[in-house]
C-alpha cells in the first residue's frame, strides 16, 4: 500500500521468555535420538522450557507490557485493536486471548479478537492489522500478542513428530500505528498447501474425539501425524521451495523484484531446510539467526530473530527485513519490514 495514510509502522515490540531451558543432551534422553541428532539433523543446542506458570495468555501480556514500555507516547487506553497472533492451544478451551490481554493491559476502548494461522499468526496479523486501518479510519493503533506454549503437545518419544522436538515457549507482542513514520510494512505475501490440512494435528478434545477419561495420557492428547512417509517427503521437498516463493512475492509487492532483503528473520527449521532457503535467495549465514539455543516458538520465531538481529547490529536503520515463517496446516507468510525511519 503505497498511500502514506495507510501505511502501518512498528511502534515497539515486546518479548518475553521463560528462564529456564532443556539441552540437546536432555531432548536425546527424552527422545531416544543421539545428541548430534538433535543438533545437526534438528537444528538444536537448546531451547526454552516453560515454568508451570509460564501459560500463553500471561506470557503474551508480559510481551505487551514491554511493548507499552517501550513506546510512552501510547496509553492503553489509546489502542483501538487488540489482536491475539498466538497458538490455538491457549490458557483454556475456547478462550478468546485478545480479550483477555486487553482487559489486562487496561486496554479498555479496544475491539479484540483472536488469529489462527499457526506458525505464521504474527505475519497474517500484521496484513490484518493494515487492512484494517485501510477499512476503517477510526482504527489507528493496533496491538498484537500472543503467547505459544506446543510443547506440552509434543509426545518426544513419537518417531513420526520428532521433527517438532525444537518446539519451545514464549509471549510475543507488536505495537502497531497507521502513518508511523518508522518500521513500515511495504510488503506482504501468503501461501497454503490445502492438502496438508489435516496431516498434523492434536485429536484427543476435539468435537471427533471428545475429552473422555478414556483419552487422558493418552497418545490421542499429543500432535499426530496420519501418513509420516508422505510428511517426511513434503518437508523435505517443499517447505523450502513454497517458503522461497512467498518471500520473492513479497518482495515484488514492495516494489523489489529480484532483489535480496538485507536480514531474514525465519524462523526455526532443520539446517537442511534453511541452507536450501538460503541458497535459493543467496544470502549468507551472517544474515539470519538459526535460533539453534532458543528452539522453535510458533509464530514469535521472527519477532525472536528480529530482537537478537537488532541487539548485534545486524538490522540498523534502512535495512529491508524480511519475516519468513511457515506453519503446519501448511501455511506459509512472508513480510518485508524498512526498518527506521521512513
Amino acid at each position: 500500500m503505497k498511500d502514506p495514510e495507510f501505511q502501518l509502522g512498528i511502534v515497539s515490540y515486546g518479548l518475553y521468555l521463560p528462564s529456564g531451558f532443556e539441552t540437546a543432551e536432555e531432548i536425546a534422553r527424552r527422545s531416544g535420538l543421539s545428541r548430534e541428532q538433535v543438533i545437526e539433523d534438528l537444528g538444536v543446542e537448546r531451547k526454552c522450557f516453560p515454568a508451570a506458570e509460564d501459560l500463553p495468555v500471561v506470557m503474551a501480556v508480559k510481551a505487551a507490557r514491554q511493548a507499552l514500555e517501550r513506546a510512552p507516547d501510547v496509553d492503553p487506553g489509546q489502542i483501538d485493536v487488540v489482536i491475539w497472533i498466538g497458538e490455538e492451544y491457549k490458557d483454556y478451551i475456547c478462550q478468546t486471548a485478545g480479550i483477555r490481554v486487553q482487559e489486562e493491559l487496561g486496554a479498555r476502548k479496544a475491539w479484540g479478537f483472536d488469529l489462527i494461522g499457526q506458525g505464521t499468526t504474527s505475519l497474517v496479523g500484521l496484513r490484518t492489522a493494515q487492512d484494517l486501518m485501510i477499512g476503517d479510519p477510526a482504527v489507528r493503533t493496533i496491538l498484537l500478542a500472543g503467547g505459544t506454549r506446543n510443547i506440552d503437545l509434543v509426545d518426544y518419544s513419537n518417531p513420526h513428530t520428532r521433527w517438532m522436538l525444537p518446539t519451545s515457549a514464549s509471549g510475543a507482542a507488536l505495537l502497531l500505528r497507521r502513518r508511523h513514520p518508522y518500521s513500515r510494512l511495504r510488503g506482504t505475501a501468503f501461501a497454503v498447501d490445502s492438502e496438508m490440512a489435516d496431516e498434523a494435528y492434536v485429536p484427543g478434545g476435539g468435537t471427533v474425539q471428545p475429552f473422555s477419561p478414556k483419552i487422558l495420557n493418552t497418545e490421542s492428547m499429543f500432535f499426530k501425524i496420519p501418513h509420516p512417509r508422505e510428511m517426511e517427503a513434503y518437508m523435505a521437498e517443499r517447505i523450502a521451495a513454497q517458503l522461497g516463493g512467498v518471500i520473492q512475492r513479497a518482495m515484488a509487492q514492495a516494489g523489489c523484484s529480484g532483489a535480496a532483503p538485507d536480514y531474514l528473520c525465519l524462523r526455526h527449521l532443520p539446517p537442511k531446510n534453511r541452507s536450501k532457503i538460503l541458497e535459493g535467495l543467496n544470502l549468507g549465514k551472517e544474515t539470519t539467526d538459526a535460533l539453534s539455543d532458543m528452539g522453535h516458538h510458533g509464530p514469535n520465531d521472527v519477532i525472536i530473530s528480529l530482537d537478537r538481529a537488532l541487539k548485534r547490529g545486524a538490522v540498523k536503520n534502512g535495512s529491508l527485513v524480511l519475516l519468513a515463517s511457515v506453519g503446519i496446516g501448511f501455511t506459509y507468510a512472508a513480510a518485508l519490514i524498512q526498518w527506521g525511519p521512513a
